[in-house]
């Protein structure tokens, strides 16, 4: 993999100068041994079990094949069942060698050898979906209904689904979800109001067969922001809507506005900590940037660096992940025309940067460059290797999974 003399440099210098503390228990960030990469036609959603076990299910486009297929592995070995083709689903894992996996209405779940089911979720068809679960291994499903209605379908695990509307809704409103270790399920959405938008929030707690009244947290200044959701293990939320970032001080109090970031930003969250990190520009200089809170928000720290020149308009691409203990991944890439031509835009690179709990650079490992068109999926368990999901942005790879050692 090809990049310029001036991408080698910055990125050798920031590496050199934040290695030099790293201690000596720092991770190899290289890719797992005894994994190969899988390789695809689509898009999969990804789950790594308490035993270290990979799952997966492929999630093609509407009418770009004829299958879906479940996929799980360890170590040598690598299964793969095939389904009928949805566009909409997902797959959690919890301990030992739990998983459940959605396509469309149905869902499936993993025996410890191989996929008992379809169970059907609901007889209405599904879109717009999202899978959630927590580390025992419960899930929660928000889906439209034809028409745009909301609804939360809610599985226990050893239970059966049950399947509630989420009042107060706007249809086809953008909308995201989340479940805490206790069973806690937070619905955010953003409610359009001329060229802003209010943000809502709801929740419904174990055992209860009723919503929490929708409450307003703020206003952002687009009819239609990204939001993003995360809740760590022991129940705190953080909300990321546009460019503007809401945090809860404890489980049992509402989120509150915290600071604004970048329309480019990212969230992941572990038991006890929450990882925000965002692209900015410096010159001709693409960084990324990362703050951590726990108890309360750390400094700004700079994870990684590469130049790109100005006359390139196209902004690089990243993704972070989080092991529940805290170690955070960050996959980054300097965008690379697609073409005979490599020597453009300050790549191609691409790498997988490794951080503490505490913020401290632990390595980095080498990427395939990755395309932009959608964010880095980057997963991990309790133990088991990371697994990073993407595009790689070449001639005969639509989409891959790479493992990385913890």
């Amino acid at each position: 993999m090809r990049r310029t003399a001036g991408a080698s440099i910055a990125a050798g210098v920031l590496a050199t100068a934040l290695l030099a503390g790293a201690p000596a228990s720092a991770a190899s960030g290289d890719p797992a041994f005894g994994w190969s990469s899988p390789e695809g036609e689509v898009h999969r959603d990804v789950a790594v079990s308490g035993s270290g076990r990979v799952f997966s299910v492929s999630l093609p486009g509407p009418g770009a094949q004829e299958q879906s297929w479940l996929e799980h592995g360890r170590w040598l070995e690598w299964s793969r069942f095939d389904v009928p083709a949805s566009s909409q689903g997902g797959v959690i894992a919890g301990p030992g060698n739990y998983a459940m996996a959605v396509t469309g209405s149905v869902s499936w779940l993993f025996n410890g050898t191989g996929w008992d089911g379809p169970v059907t979720i609901t007889a209405q068809d599904v879109a717009r979906s999202k899978l959630v679960g927590n580390k025992d291994g419960d899930a929660a499903l928000l889906w439209s209904a034809p028409g745009g209605r909301s609804y939360l379908s809610r599985l226990d695990r050893g239970g059966t689904w049950v399947t509630r509307r989420v009042p107060s809704v706007l249809v086809d409103a953008p909308r995201d979800v989340a479940i805490n270790n206790a069973g806690k399920v937070t619905v955010v959405w953003a409610a359009p109001k001329g060229t802003t938008a209010e943000i809502r929030r709801t929740v419904i707690q174990p055992g209860a067969t009723t919503w929490s009244p929708s409450v307003a947290l703020g206003t952002v200044d687009h009819p239609r922001p990204r939001l993003r959701l995360v809740t760590e293990g022991g129940g705190r939320e953080t909300l990321l809507a546009r460019d503007t970032l809401w945090r809860q001080s404890t489980s049992t109090t509402m989120p509150t506005y915290q600071f604004r970031t970048s329309n480019r930003a990212e969230l992941a969250a572990g038991d006890s900590l929450t990882r925000l990190v965002w692209a900015g520009t410096v010159g001709d200089e693409h960084r990324f940037y990362t703050r951590s809170a726990g108890t309360s928000w750390g400094p700004r720290t700079l994870v990684w660096s590469s130049e790109g020149p100005s006359d390139c308009p196209e902004s690089p691409w990243f993704g972070v992940g989080m092991v529940p203990s805290g170690r955070s991944y960050v996959a980054v890439a300097v965008r690379t025309d697609v073409g005979e031509t490599t020597e453009v835009c300050g790549g191609p690179f691409a790498t997988l940067v490794t951080l503490d709990r505490f913020d401290g650079y632990l390595n980095r490992a080498g990427l395939d460059t990755a395309l932009q068109t959608t964010p880095y999926q980057i997963v991990g368990g309790t133990s088991g290797p990371v697994v990073v999901e993407y595009e790689p942005g070449n001639w005969t790879v639509d989409w891959r999974m790479q493992f990385h050692d913890r």
